[in-house]
Protein backbone atom coordinates (compact mmCIF):
# COMPACT_ATOMS: atom_id res chain seq x y z
CA UNK A 1 0.00 0.00 0.00
CA UNK A 2 1.55 3.46 -1.00
CA UNK A 3 2.75 5.76 1.43
CA UNK A 4 -0.10 8.82 1.84
CA UNK A 5 1.24 11.94 3.99
CA UNK A 6 -1.23 14.35 5.07
CA UNK A 7 -0.38 17.98 4.90
CA UNK A 8 -2.12 20.87 7.81
CA UNK A 9 -0.84 24.36 7.22
CA UNK A 10 -2.38 25.90 10.36
CA UNK A 11 -2.22 29.42 12.05
CA UNK A 12 -4.20 29.44 15.49
CA UNK A 13 -6.02 26.43 15.26
CA UNK A 14 -6.12 25.29 19.05
CA UNK A 15 -9.70 24.75 18.96
CA UNK A 16 -9.91 22.49 16.20
CA UNK A 17 -6.54 20.82 15.33
CA UNK A 18 -6.76 18.14 17.43
CA UNK A 19 -10.14 16.59 16.76
CA UNK A 20 -8.70 17.05 13.18
CA UNK A 21 -5.77 14.44 13.97
CA UNK A 22 -7.39 12.74 15.83
CA UNK A 23 -9.73 11.83 13.29
CA UNK A 24 -7.22 11.29 10.94
CA UNK A 25 -5.31 9.42 13.58
CA UNK A 26 -8.80 6.64 13.73
CA UNK A 27 -8.16 6.24 10.14
CA UNK A 28 -7.99 2.63 9.27
CA UNK A 29 -5.36 3.71 6.41
CA UNK A 30 -2.23 1.79 8.04
CA UNK A 31 0.57 3.92 5.73
CA UNK A 32 0.30 7.09 6.75
CA UNK A 33 1.78 10.55 8.72
CA UNK A 34 0.55 13.30 9.91
CA UNK A 35 2.35 16.71 9.03
CA UNK A 36 1.33 20.40 10.76
CA UNK A 37 2.61 22.73 9.26
CA UNK A 38 2.47 25.97 11.78
CA UNK A 39 2.70 29.97 10.14
CA UNK A 40 3.51 31.32 13.62
CA UNK A 41 0.25 30.12 16.24
CA UNK A 42 0.23 32.69 19.02
CA UNK A 43 -1.68 29.86 20.94
CA UNK A 44 -1.23 26.05 21.87
CA UNK A 45 -1.97 24.63 18.09
CA UNK A 46 1.77 23.51 18.07
CA UNK A 47 1.52 21.81 21.53
CA UNK A 48 -1.40 20.60 20.55
CA UNK A 49 -0.48 19.33 17.69
CA UNK A 50 2.81 17.34 18.99
CA UNK A 51 0.54 15.96 22.06
CA UNK A 52 -1.84 14.04 19.12
CA UNK A 53 1.40 12.41 17.43
CA UNK A 54 1.39 14.94 14.39
CA UNK A 55 5.00 15.82 12.97
CA UNK A 56 5.45 20.01 13.54
CA UNK A 57 7.17 22.08 11.21
CA UNK A 58 7.79 25.95 11.62
CA UNK A 59 6.84 27.55 8.48
CA UNK A 60 9.80 28.92 6.82
CA UNK A 61 8.77 32.59 5.70
CA UNK A 62 11.15 34.47 4.64
CA UNK A 63 10.00 37.82 3.31
CA UNK A 64 6.65 35.96 2.49
CA UNK A 65 4.03 33.77 4.18
CA UNK A 66 0.95 31.99 2.94
CA UNK A 67 -0.62 28.70 3.18
CA UNK A 68 0.83 28.02 -0.27
CA UNK A 69 4.35 28.24 1.11
CA UNK A 70 3.30 26.36 4.36
CA UNK A 71 2.14 23.66 2.38
CA UNK A 72 5.12 23.23 -0.31
CA UNK A 73 7.29 22.95 2.79
CA UNK A 74 5.15 20.06 4.62
CA UNK A 75 5.28 18.29 1.03
CA UNK A 76 8.64 18.89 0.57
CA UNK A 77 9.68 17.33 4.35
CA UNK A 78 7.34 14.93 3.33
CA UNK A 79 8.83 13.78 0.05
CA UNK A 80 12.63 14.09 1.37
CA UNK A 81 11.74 12.55 4.39
CA UNK A 82 8.38 10.54 5.07
CA UNK A 83 8.27 8.59 1.64
CA UNK A 84 5.39 10.39 0.73
CA UNK A 85 4.07 8.65 -2.30
CA UNK A 86 0.81 10.46 -2.29
CA UNK A 87 0.42 13.81 -0.69
CA UNK A 88 -3.12 14.58 0.86
CA UNK A 89 -3.25 18.90 1.69
CA UNK A 90 -6.42 19.34 4.39
CA UNK A 91 -6.89 22.72 5.43
CA UNK A 92 -7.08 23.29 9.97
CA UNK A 93 -10.56 24.03 10.30
CA UNK A 94 -11.94 20.89 8.57
CA UNK A 95 -13.73 18.26 10.17
CA UNK A 96 -13.69 14.90 8.10
CA UNK A 97 -15.76 12.07 7.06
CA UNK A 98 -15.08 8.63 8.55
CA UNK A 99 -11.87 6.67 6.59
CA UNK A 100 -11.17 9.91 4.43
CA UNK A 101 -7.98 8.79 3.80
CA UNK A 102 -8.85 5.23 2.98
CA UNK A 103 -11.26 5.91 0.62
CA UNK A 104 -9.02 8.92 -1.30
CA UNK A 105 -6.32 6.36 -1.03
CA UNK A 106 -8.21 3.41 -2.82
CA UNK A 107 -7.71 4.44 -5.68
CA UNK A 108 -3.90 5.29 -6.16
CA UNK A 109 -3.11 1.54 -4.53
CA UNK A 110 -5.96 0.26 -7.59
CA UNK A 111 -5.22 1.92 -10.37
CA UNK A 112 -1.56 4.03 -11.04
CA UNK A 113 -2.94 5.87 -13.58
CA UNK A 114 -4.78 7.83 -11.10
CA UNK A 115 -3.28 11.95 -10.81
CA UNK A 116 -5.13 13.47 -8.48
CA UNK A 117 -8.30 12.28 -5.94
CA UNK A 118 -11.01 15.16 -5.52
CA UNK A 119 -13.56 15.28 -2.54
CA UNK A 120 -16.86 16.85 -1.90
CA UNK A 121 -18.40 19.31 0.51
CA UNK A 122 -20.65 18.65 2.98
CA UNK A 123 -22.54 21.31 3.25
CA UNK A 124 -25.62 19.68 5.50
CA UNK A 125 -23.31 19.39 8.13
CA UNK A 126 -21.38 23.41 7.97
CA UNK A 127 -21.78 25.37 10.81
CA UNK A 128 -24.45 28.10 10.32
CA UNK A 129 -21.93 30.53 9.04
CA UNK A 130 -20.95 28.56 6.33
CA UNK A 131 -24.61 27.55 4.93
CA UNK A 132 -25.69 30.95 5.06
CA UNK A 133 -22.56 32.24 2.86
CA UNK A 134 -22.52 29.22 0.69
CA UNK A 135 -24.11 29.47 -2.58
CA UNK A 136 -27.64 28.01 -2.73
CA UNK A 137 -27.02 24.88 -5.29
CA UNK A 138 -26.35 21.12 -5.42
CA UNK A 139 -22.35 22.01 -5.71
CA UNK A 140 -21.69 18.25 -5.15
CA UNK A 141 -23.92 17.80 -8.60
CA UNK A 142 -21.87 20.33 -10.03
CA UNK A 143 -18.52 19.01 -8.96
CA UNK A 144 -19.44 15.79 -10.41
CA UNK A 145 -20.64 16.85 -13.88
CA UNK A 146 -17.42 19.26 -14.35
CA UNK A 147 -13.65 18.72 -14.27
CA UNK A 148 -12.96 22.07 -14.18
CA UNK A 149 -14.68 22.85 -11.32
CA UNK A 150 -13.07 24.49 -8.43
CA UNK A 151 -11.25 21.71 -5.96
CA UNK A 152 -12.60 21.97 -1.73
CA UNK A 153 -9.68 22.45 0.30
CA UNK A 154 -9.07 18.67 1.04
CA UNK A 155 -7.25 16.84 -1.84
CA UNK A 156 -4.86 14.23 -2.68
CA UNK A 157 -2.09 14.36 -5.38
CA UNK A 158 0.73 11.69 -6.02
CA UNK A 159 3.65 13.05 -5.28
CA UNK A 160 5.63 13.14 -8.76
CA UNK A 161 2.80 14.96 -10.49
CA UNK A 162 2.67 17.47 -7.49
CA UNK A 163 6.51 17.78 -8.31
CA UNK A 164 5.79 18.30 -11.99
CA UNK A 165 3.31 20.81 -11.31
CA UNK A 166 5.58 22.83 -9.18
CA UNK A 167 3.42 22.62 -6.06
CA UNK A 168 1.63 25.45 -5.08
CA UNK A 169 2.06 28.98 -6.36
CA UNK A 170 2.06 32.04 -3.35
CA UNK A 171 -1.26 33.97 -5.16
CA UNK A 172 -3.65 34.17 -1.92
CA UNK A 173 -6.52 33.57 -3.58
CA UNK A 174 -7.72 30.40 -4.89
CA UNK A 175 -4.16 28.69 -4.92
CA UNK A 176 -5.65 25.33 -5.09
CA UNK A 177 -6.85 26.37 -8.03
CA UNK A 178 -4.24 27.32 -10.06
CA UNK A 179 -2.51 23.63 -8.60
CA UNK A 180 -5.91 22.03 -10.02
CA UNK A 181 -5.40 23.28 -12.99
CA UNK A 182 -1.79 22.24 -13.74
CA UNK A 183 -2.51 18.95 -12.73
CA UNK A 184 -5.61 18.49 -14.47
CA UNK A 185 -2.94 19.74 -17.94
CA UNK A 186 -0.85 17.70 -16.63
CA UNK A 187 -2.85 14.28 -15.87
CA UNK A 188 -4.65 14.96 -19.82
CA UNK A 189 -1.48 15.20 -21.53
CA UNK A 190 -0.24 11.87 -19.96
CA UNK A 191 -3.47 10.15 -20.32
CA UNK A 192 -3.69 9.85 -15.99
CA UNK A 193 -6.77 10.15 -14.21
CA UNK A 194 -8.54 13.07 -11.80
CA UNK A 195 -11.57 10.91 -9.76
CA UNK A 196 -14.25 12.12 -7.36
CA UNK A 197 -14.48 9.98 -4.13
CA UNK A 198 -17.87 10.76 -2.59
CA UNK A 199 -17.37 9.13 0.46
CA UNK A 200 -14.39 11.69 0.85
CA UNK A 201 -16.35 14.48 2.34
CA UNK A 202 -15.50 17.55 4.67
CA UNK A 203 -17.45 20.41 6.55
CA UNK A 204 -16.40 23.72 7.89
CA UNK A 205 -16.36 25.23 10.97
CA UNK A 206 -15.97 28.83 10.28
CA UNK A 207 -18.32 29.88 13.17
CA UNK A 208 -16.79 33.41 13.39
CA UNK A 209 -18.18 36.06 11.14
CA UNK A 210 -15.11 38.54 12.28
CA UNK A 211 -13.32 35.62 11.07
CA UNK A 212 -15.71 35.47 7.60
CA UNK A 213 -14.89 38.89 6.50
CA UNK A 214 -11.92 38.86 7.33
CA UNK A 215 -11.02 35.67 4.89
CA UNK A 216 -13.49 37.81 2.44
CA UNK A 217 -10.93 41.13 2.91
CA UNK A 218 -8.14 38.41 2.05
CA UNK A 219 -9.54 37.05 -0.82
CA UNK A 220 -10.06 40.61 -2.52
CA UNK A 221 -6.45 41.44 -1.64
CA UNK A 222 -4.78 38.47 -3.34
CA UNK A 223 -7.43 38.08 -6.20
CA UNK A 224 -5.40 40.54 -8.68
CA UNK A 225 -2.10 38.22 -8.33
CA UNK A 226 -4.43 35.19 -8.96
CA UNK A 227 -5.85 36.47 -12.12
CA UNK A 228 -2.22 37.93 -13.41
CA UNK A 229 -1.22 34.24 -12.85
CA UNK A 230 -4.04 32.56 -14.11
CA UNK A 231 -4.91 35.01 -17.06
CA UNK A 232 -7.69 37.36 -16.74
CA UNK A 233 -10.32 35.70 -18.92
CA UNK A 234 -9.92 32.37 -15.99
CA UNK A 235 -9.69 34.92 -13.23
CA UNK A 236 -13.13 36.56 -14.05
CA UNK A 237 -15.00 33.01 -14.84
CA UNK A 238 -13.47 31.85 -11.18
CA UNK A 239 -14.83 34.98 -9.83
CA UNK A 240 -18.08 34.18 -11.44
CA UNK A 241 -18.28 30.82 -9.75
CA UNK A 242 -17.54 32.35 -6.64
CA UNK A 243 -20.47 34.51 -6.61
CA UNK A 244 -23.39 34.96 -8.89
CA UNK A 245 -24.06 37.06 -11.36
CA UNK A 246 -26.31 39.56 -8.90
CA UNK A 247 -23.02 39.80 -6.53
CA UNK A 248 -20.79 40.43 -9.74
CA UNK A 249 -22.60 43.13 -10.98
CA UNK A 250 -23.03 44.88 -7.85
CA UNK A 251 -18.92 44.62 -7.25
CA UNK A 252 -18.99 46.53 -10.41
CA UNK A 253 -21.44 49.05 -9.76
CA UNK A 254 -19.97 49.53 -6.40
CA UNK A 255 -16.87 50.47 -7.32
CA UNK A 256 -17.27 52.79 -9.90
CA UNK A 257 -20.14 54.50 -7.36
CA UNK A 258 -17.16 54.73 -5.12
CA UNK A 259 -14.35 55.84 -7.29
CA UNK A 260 -17.08 58.65 -8.66
CA UNK A 261 -17.93 59.75 -5.29
CA UNK A 262 -15.55 58.74 -2.70
CA UNK A 263 -18.06 57.27 -0.58
CA UNK A 264 -17.76 54.27 0.88
CA UNK A 265 -21.59 53.51 1.70
CA UNK A 266 -21.21 52.59 -2.07
CA UNK A 267 -19.29 49.64 -1.84
CA UNK A 268 -21.59 48.16 0.57
CA UNK A 269 -25.00 49.10 -1.12
CA UNK A 270 -24.62 48.92 -5.01
CA UNK A 271 -27.56 48.92 -7.29
CA UNK A 272 -29.06 45.53 -8.43
CA UNK A 273 -30.65 44.51 -4.86
CA UNK A 274 -33.91 44.02 -7.10
CA UNK A 275 -31.67 41.52 -9.23
CA UNK A 276 -31.19 39.78 -5.78
CA UNK A 277 -34.30 39.99 -4.68
CA UNK A 278 -36.02 38.01 -7.73
CA UNK A 279 -33.39 35.46 -7.32
CA UNK A 280 -33.84 35.30 -3.16
CA UNK A 281 -38.03 34.82 -3.54
CA UNK A 282 -37.38 31.96 -6.57
CA UNK A 283 -34.19 30.25 -4.97
CA UNK A 284 -36.63 30.39 -2.17
CA UNK A 285 -39.28 28.18 -3.70
CA UNK A 286 -37.11 26.20 -5.24
CA UNK A 287 -34.70 24.86 -2.93
CA UNK A 288 -37.12 25.61 0.43
CA UNK A 289 -33.98 26.79 2.25
CA UNK A 290 -33.88 28.72 5.50
CA UNK A 291 -30.73 29.95 4.47
CA UNK A 292 -31.36 32.07 1.47
CA UNK A 293 -31.70 35.38 3.01
CA UNK A 294 -28.87 34.64 5.40
CA UNK A 295 -26.94 33.97 2.24
CA UNK A 296 -27.78 37.08 0.56
CA UNK A 297 -27.32 39.63 3.44
CA UNK A 298 -23.84 37.71 4.54
CA UNK A 299 -22.90 37.63 0.44
CA UNK A 300 -23.96 41.98 0.36
CA UNK A 301 -21.50 42.95 3.42
CA UNK A 302 -18.65 40.41 2.07
CA UNK A 303 -18.67 42.45 -0.77
CA UNK A 304 -17.78 45.26 0.75
CA UNK A 305 -14.85 43.41 2.97
CA UNK A 306 -13.86 41.60 -0.62
CA UNK A 307 -13.49 45.07 -2.00
CA UNK A 308 -11.94 46.52 -0.12
CA UNK A 309 -9.33 44.14 0.07
CA UNK A 310 -9.20 44.75 -3.07
CA UNK A 311 -8.53 48.60 -3.30
CA UNK A 312 -5.66 47.59 -0.44
CA UNK A 313 -3.89 45.54 -3.19
CA UNK A 314 -4.47 48.53 -5.29
CA UNK A 315 -3.18 50.74 -3.12
CA UNK A 316 -0.13 48.74 -2.39
CA UNK A 317 -1.23 46.29 0.39
CA UNK A 318 0.10 42.84 -1.47
CA UNK A 319 0.37 40.63 1.86
CA UNK A 320 -0.57 37.03 0.96
CA UNK A 321 -0.95 35.84 4.24
CA UNK A 322 -4.36 36.49 6.58
CA UNK A 323 -1.32 36.11 9.53
CA UNK A 324 -0.34 39.63 8.57
CA UNK A 325 -3.48 41.32 9.76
Amino acid sequence: MLNCVIIIPTLNEEGKIGELIQSLKGDEYPNKEIIVVDGGSKDKTVEISKKNGAIVIIEQKGNKSSPALARNQGAMHAIENENAEVLCFIDGDLVLSPDFISHGMFHFNTNPKIAAVRTIADSIRDSLLMKSYSPIVDMTKLIKEDDDSPPPPAHFYRSEIFEQAGGFEPLGFREDWALHNKVREIAHKDGRKIVLEEKCSRYGKLDSVKDFYKQQEWYGRTFFPYAKHAGWEKGLKDLFVLMPIGYVINIIVSLGAFSITGKSIFLILGVPFGIKMIKIIYRSIKYQSAYVFPHFLLNSIGNYFFIKGMMKYIIGDNRLSRGDE
